[in-house]
């Protein structure tokens, strides 16, 4: 009896090591399998799909054009194409009719990016400047004169000054309202020279004001101008 018993515990006690060596060899001995992350790859085939087009774009114009341009040159043409031909003829007929004859389409190309149109032209010509020439149109532009700061100087009694002049107060900072404001002052004569020198140091129509309160309304602007430099 003891013995059967003993027997029997033996069996079943090998019978567990048997369930337990089995279970461990299938969670140790079997291969795990590796999960690779899922990788995104959109941004990727995006780029590239972006960079065939790209590539594709420039080849057509190269075949076109008969040369490869830079891509900056290409996309700013495409999204600013500049005015058509059509209006490079119209305007070169204008010019041609006020004496600026033989302008290739290119150079008025070059005098519309500085801001003269024949338009501009014509408006500064009919102000009296008849003999503008273009450098003077294009310098007169790049200051910021327009045909109105020239016609509202002239109403205000500068209608001797040469396109220089109109120029170097432009660049000064010389407005047609500020003058305007300086002879509501009492300063009718102030002259060219002195606006330069006056929007040069700063000085405000307020400034003159209170000058003009503290000192009297007949205190000279070249007081005013000395009064400024010594108190900046």
């Amino acid at each position: 009896m003891t013995t059967k018993h003993h027997q029997s515990e033996k069996d079943r006690f090998s019978s567990n090591n048997d369930l337990l060596n089995r279970y461990i060899s299938e969670r140790v001995d079997k291969p795990q399998e590796k999960r690779t992350p899922k990788k995104n790859f959109r941004p990727k085939r995006f780029l590239r799909v972006a960079l065939i087009v790209l590539i594709g774009f420039f080849l057509l114009r190269a075949v076109s054009n008969f040369s490869i341009t830079s891509p900056f040159t290409s996309i700013s043409t495409v999204f600013n194409p500049g005015p058509s031909d059509d209006l490079l003829n119209r305007m070169g007929a204008l010019m041609d009719e006020m004496g600026y004859t033989g302008l290739s389409h290119d150079e008025l190309r070059t005098l519309r990016n500085e801001g003269v149109t024949a338009t501009y032209i014509s408006n500064i010509r009919a102000l009296g400047f008849e003999d503008l020439t273009l450098e003077e149109a294009v310098s007169l532009s790049n200051a910021g004169a327009r045909p109105t700061f020239i016609a509202m100087m002239i109403e205000l009694g500068y209608d001797d000054l040469t396109i220089a002049d109109y120029i170097r107060m432009r660049r000064a900072g010389v407005t047609a309202h500020y003058t305007s404001n300086v002879h509501d002052l009492g300063y009718t004569d102030v002259t060219p020279e002195q606006l330069i020198r006056m929007r040069q140091i700063g000085l405000s129509t307020s400034l003159i004001e209170r000058l003009q309160q503290e000192r009297g309304q007949d205190i000279g602007l070249d007081e005013i101008i000395r009064y400024r430099i010594s108190n900046q």
